[in-house]
């Protein structure tokens, strides 16, 4: 344990460089953003956590602490050398708070504002029964495993729309907080998708927060000051300190979901948390990182039981494409990456995948490389696909999806790379449905200068 918390804090420096920037408030592109998100899951958790959090790693070895070290190490170098390979002044999606900051203003008619307060009151009908992933809702968990592949395609897809409808209400908020109007539509909206959210994972509501502060970065980043720092550090530490033990503590409450009342269910089960707060929080914190460190065992367990006999040399990536097509185009397609992710671990369970896990199963130290070859490649086929709507629709707002779909991207750091290249179709979609949004006249671009224009993609890293 003292040996990975010592390595731990070398694998600190290459996000000084992303600390910099944020000091300087200059901007953030999509592999800073990958790289705190890692560094976080990969180093911040293995620093803090004590030994009760390291026992569910299993056996440490001196060697294999190491083996992660270098494997993680060479990652990170690779995003921080991507990351300056990124031109200050790029204005493609991949260039995060810059191409946010240039964004023109956007206007949204009536009805597609009453459809983003629609939208969230569904999903928490709909949505949230189905989706929430709070493990005592026994009854939901099972409901979703025997649902049909029909079903899942179709619940998968609202999620989808779902979060393209809050990337509008977000952006238009905080373009209006400097001529400080406000529209009461939109922050009703905002205020049921955060309500959503509280029903969801805690990944799903930090996810929420982040890309808002990421948006806020974007726009307003001369209204950041020193006291609006210690706001959002007191923010985080409830966030982390109380609300996410208490989350823990919900996880397991015996009060029955009832899939019929699903609020009320919800209301219950969050007044048990409350009541059991006190007795349980300590033991709920550790639970907090003892599930935070999933990421980081699942690589340890894999670098620990591998030999060179096992490398497989693209087959594990392969088997996520195949299960990534839709079954009507491949309907003979395999079960994908995770069973055989979790034999490498010698487990049996359900474990933290991640692309960083995938690519070392598969080309062992090189996969430190590829990973971030990977990330590449996804961005420029949804570029590619953007470009393409646009030349179809004309200038619309999927530039705006392209860059939210790559923060959330680089943020969900525990996401199969099956799930990732299916996103893709979902993601397709979306953009058809963007294009006919606006050629309905919802929502419409106010102004267009030249240096708004996205650029050819073989511009983007120089």
């Amino acid at each position: 344990m003292i040996l990975i918390k010592f390595l731990s804090i070398i694998l600190l420096l290459p996000s000084i460089s992303v600390i910099r920037k944020l000091v300087q408030k200059a901007d953030l592109n999509f592999f800073d953003l990958l790289l705190v998100f890692n560094t976080l899951f990969f180093v911040i958790i293995p620093l803090k956590s004590n030994q009760i959090v390291f026992n569910a790693i299993g056996r440490l070895s001196t060697n294999t602490s190491i083996f992660v070290f270098f494997y993680l190490m060479f990652f990170f170098l690779a995003s921080l050398i991507a990351s300056n390979l990124i031109a200050n002044d790029n204005n493609s999606p991949i260039n995060v708070t810059h191409f946010i900051k240039k964004y023109p203003r956007i206007k949204i008619s009536l009805l597609y504002k009453i459809f983003l307060i629609v939208l969230p009151i569904f999903s928490i009908i709909y949505y949230i029964p189905q989706m929430s992933l709070i493990s005592a809702f026994e009854e939901i968990q099972q409901e979703s495993s025997n649902a049909s592949y029909e079903q899942s395609s179709m619940i998968k897809f609202f999620s989808t729309i779902f979060r393209f409808g809050l990337i509008v209400p977000m952006v238009l908020f905080f373009q209006n907080i400097k001529q400080k109007k406000y529209d009461i539509f939109i922050i009703i909206s905002l205020l049921l998708f955060l309500l959503n959210y509280l029903m969801l994972s805690r990944r799903e509501l930090l996810e929420f927060f982040l890309f808002g502060a990421i948006v806020f970065y974007s726009i307003n980043r001369e209204l950041i000051s020193k006291k609006l720092i210690v706001y959002g550090l007191v923010f985080g530490a409830f966030l982390y300190f109380i609300y996410f033990p208490f989350y823990n503590i919900i996880r397991t409450s015996p009060i029955e979901f009832k899939i019929s009342q699903p609020i009320t269910s919800i209301q219950k089960i969050y007044d048990y948390g409350l009541n059991k707060f006190s007795k349980d929080n300590d033991n709920a914190s550790d639970l907090t990182d003892t599930r935070a460190i999933n990421l980081y065992k699942a690589i340890y367990r894999v670098a620990l039981h591998d030999s060179d006999d096992d490398i497989s040399w693209g087959e594990i990536t392969l088997s996520a494409i195949d299960h990534a097509i839709p079954r009507i185009v491949n309907p003979n397609k395999g079960l994908g990456s995770e069973i055989t992710l979790q034999d490498r671990q010698n487990v049996d369970y359900d474990s933290a995948d991640s692309v960083l896990l995938l690519a070392l199963a598969d080309y062992s130290i090189l996969g430190s490389l590829i990973t971030v070859i990977f990330y590449i490649l996804i961005y420029r086929l949804w570029f590619f696909i953007s470009r393409t709507s646009e030349s179809l629709f004309g200038k619309t707002i999927v530039s705006l999806y392209v860059v939210y779909s790559i923060f959330s991207l680089a943020y969900a750091t525990e996401q199969k790379l099956d799930a990732i290249l299916a996103k893709t179709i979902a993601f397709t979609l979306i953009i058809l449905l963007i294009g006919v949004i606006h050629k309905l006249k919802f929502i419409e671009i106010l102004s267009i200068s030249s240096d708004t224009e996205t650029k050819n993609l073989g511009n983007t890293i120089k």
